[in-house]
């Protein structure tokens, strides 16, 4: 009798032992994916108004926040070619498409603001304000709005979503 429950007994032993090895690298799987989370950068939003003008919008280290020229897709921050603001005063911004494929990023005042942009494809709207909004806002009475013809991407920070005259973006 000993002998008809031992290969039970054994292939029990290989189901639980199989068992455990499946709990082990699950929970192993959600340890990673937890740790993989706390690490890696914050998520990014890209506003496109076409396939060739676009924006990424990438959230760095506590409050820094990058503005990217294009669709960016590496998890690093970017060495070149981005304008970084810290301590944002307000939660809007807005980046402009100028005719010679420069981004101009408009933001508040009161931010803190460090650019590198070797290739000059990025550059601050404020650093000319003057003749930036001479060359594309008017004022319609009541607001300084872009002129017809220019092409922009307003963008709430906070609430992650954008529009242009045309309506809301993804």
């Amino acid at each position: 009798m000993a002998n008809a429950n031992q290969p039970v007994s054994r292939a029990t032993k290989v189901v639980k032992m199989i068992m455990k090895i499946l709990l082990i690298c699950f929970l192993s799987l959600i340890g990673y994916m937890i740790i993989d989370t706390l690490i890696s950068p914050s998520p990014r939003s890209v506003y496109c108004l076409s396939d060739n003008q676009c924006i990424t919008v990438m959230n760095g280290k506590d409050d820094e926040i990058y503005f990217i020229p294009g669709k960016y897709r590496s998890d690093e921050i970017p060495s070149d070619d981005y304008v970084k603001i810290t301590n944002l005063d307000r939660d809007f911004a807005s980046v402009v498409f100028t005719n010679d494929n420069i981004l101009l990023v408009k933001i508040d005042d009161y931010s803190k603001v460090s650019q590198r942009s070797s290739h000059g494809l990025i550059k601050l709207y404020n650093d000319d304000k003057y003749h930036n909004d001479s060359l594309y806002t008017c004022f319609d009475g009541r607001d300084s709005v872009y002129r017809k013809g220019v092409h922009f991407i307003n963008m709430n920070l906070t609430e992650n979503y954008a529009w242009n005259l045309e309506g809301k973006l993804k």
